[in-house]
């Protein structure tokens, strides 16, 4: 998905699915690759359903907040937005990114800069994604974003070099 192959990507998932065809989180994984292939109607359809049979799975509440904002329903989009959702956030650094690019794209640039900056303290680092994903591209002048990404870039040429002579210099 990252790399904008989707239909390699719903196929992979389809392999998972031989094995647990119900299984939440691979539905979920299929409705985000859906969302971003431009289908966030069939996105929001599928993670409502989700939740409808597994309501404990607040953590998927911003991929369909971004597939509600995508689609127009603001209000719907900002419901998600949860206490619960939050709390679930600052401990997982997939679910603190999902919610900070949704916040993205409902324009809440502070609550989505301080949910990105939660994101990387928790270990996410994906800097192609960050780049690439469609969510930030509003964002990508914004200083804070620039300073970030380069921040990111930084750090991953310091491992690098560590990696390569295992010391820096």
């Amino acid at each position: 998905m990252y790399q904008g192959q989707y239909d390699e990507a719903l196929i992979q998932l389809d392999l998972g699915a031989t094995i647990e065809p119900n299984h939440p989180l691979l539905r979920a994984f299929r409705a985000q690759v859906l969302h971003m292939s431009g289908h966030p109607d069939a996105a929001a359809e599928l993670l409502t359903e989700i939740l409808v049979h597994h309501p404990e799975i607040d953590g998927i509440r911003p991929l369909l907040a971004m597939s509600l904002s995508a689609l127009g329903e603001h209000e719907a989009a900002r419901a998600q937005f949860t206490d619960r959702v939050k709390q679930i956030a600052r401990a997982d650094h997939d679910i603190s990114y999902w919610l900070a690019s949704a916040y993205a794209m409902e324009g809440n640039r502070e609550e989505a800069f301080d949910w990105l900056a939660t994101a990387i303290r928790l270990g996410n680092e994906n800097l192609p994604w960050f780049r690439t994903n469609p969510a930030w591209k509003p964002l990508h002048e914004d200083p804070r974003f620039k300073e970030i990404m380069n921040q990111l870039e930084v750090a991953r040429e310091r491992r690098k070099l560590l990696d390569s002579t295992g010391e820096i210099t």
